[in-house]
């Protein structure tokens, strides 16, 4: 084995790691941008669930019409806004968690958008180059 040889192997090893990496980040992106569309719609989804919770609450059960009604509504808007976007962010996290672990993404993503969902001993990743 010439010099000639393991320059051609070195180079055959640094093209495959170059493809990879390429894919990986192209699969990283594409994850990415499908997940944010996803929180987007089930946060969404979450909120108008919590609307229509509310309404019948408070115009059904209590009977609370007229401007006391509409103003314990409002104060309701507040909590369901706020509640919805913290719950879609949960509900998020857990979903995309599950995906990831379901489809065994975990060779096909990059290292960065998995410390996003999983602590690093979940993933048993301890290198200097994550922290």
């Amino acid at each position: 084995m010439d010099y000639k040889d393991m320059d051609e192997e070195t180079r055959e090893k640094r093209k495959r790691e170059q493809v990879e990496y390429r894919t990986k980040k192209h699969n990283s992106v594409r994850f990415m941008i499908f997940s944010s569309v996803f929180e987007i719609i089930e946060t969404v989804l979450i909120m108008f669930i919590l609307f229509v919770i509310a309404a019948f609450i408070v115009f059904k059960l209590f009977k609370a019409t007229g401007p006391a009604g509409q103003s314990v509504f409002q104060v309701l808007l507040i909590v369901i806004f706020l509640g919805g976007m913290v719950s879609g962010f949960f509900v998020y996290k857990k979903c995309a968690r599950w995906y990831i672990k379901k489809f065994k993404m975990f060779d096909k993503l990059n290292d960065d958008v998995l410390i996003h969902y999983f602590k690093e001993e979940e993933l048993g990743l301890e290198d200097d180059r994550l922290k």
